[in-house]
């Protein structure tokens, strides 16, 4: 009982076909995620690229401050402004800066009430416990 239509060259030929068209898929589909990785790579060195560029300019920046506190221009303008020395023969002027709003207003202050010196509770003791647990 030979089907006409179940030919032996039928079956090998679709079956080969089925093949092909599989590996050719996975291939394909192996090929896109290839570069949708490549893709992600790129994107994540680019923003490597200006990480590093960043620190670079800080780094640059850091060199360039190190280079000035080593001066002696660095030294006096610090012994100056932060602890307040002068050269001999030079005198130190400090203002004195007084805002008007940190001043405290004399009328408005309230005076400290004098301290008030209370006698012991002239209560028994069963008293002054009675009260603190249940309140007077």
């Amino acid at each position: 009982m030979d089907l006409p239509w179940l030919d032996r060259g039928r079956i090998a030929t679709g079956a080969v076909i089925l093949i092909v068209v599989l590996v050719v898929g996975a291939v394909g589909w192996a090929f896109v995620e290839q570069l949708t990785l490549a893709q992600e790579l790129q994107e994540e060195a680019r923003k490597l690229e200006g990480l590093v560029s960043t620190r670079e300019a800080e780094r640059d920046q850091l060199a360039a401050t190190l280079a000035y506190v080593q001066t002696d221009e660095y030294v006096e303008k610090w012994a100056r402004e932060e602890l307040k020395m002068a050269r001999p023969g030079e005198v130190v002027v400090l203002p004195l800066v007084i805002a008007a709003e940190d001043q405290p207003d004399p009328a408005s202050t309230p005076e400290a009430p004098e301290p008030r010196f209370e006698l012991p509770d002239s209560r028994p003791f069963w008293v002054v416990w009675w009260d603190a647990i249940f309140g007077p």
